[in-house]
């Protein structure tokens, strides 16, 4: 995995360490770059809690298969 990559997935999964602040600076840019840093993780939030939840209804049916398969639910 790339560094970039690595830290798109920690800067998205987890609450950060917070060395890596957008804005630093008081410049006139720094607010933009902080709306579109609030955009990014935004959506990839929502792209990540979207993942989780395919992963989590996969497993949910492949465990209701197996289930069936042993009798434990019924037939629908």
């Amino acid at each position: 995995m790339s560094g970039v990559s690595a830290r798109t997935l920690i800067t998205l999964s987890t609450i950060g360490f917070g060395d890596y602040v957008p804005g630093r600076s008081l410049q006139a840019d720094s607010q933009g770059r902080m709306v579109l840093c609030a955009l990014y993780l935004l959506v990839g939030l929502a792209l990540l809690a979207m993942c989780f939840d395919l992963m989590q209804e996969e497993v949910r049916r492949k465990f209701r298969a197996l289930g069936t398969k042993m009798g434990l639910f019924d037939r629908q």
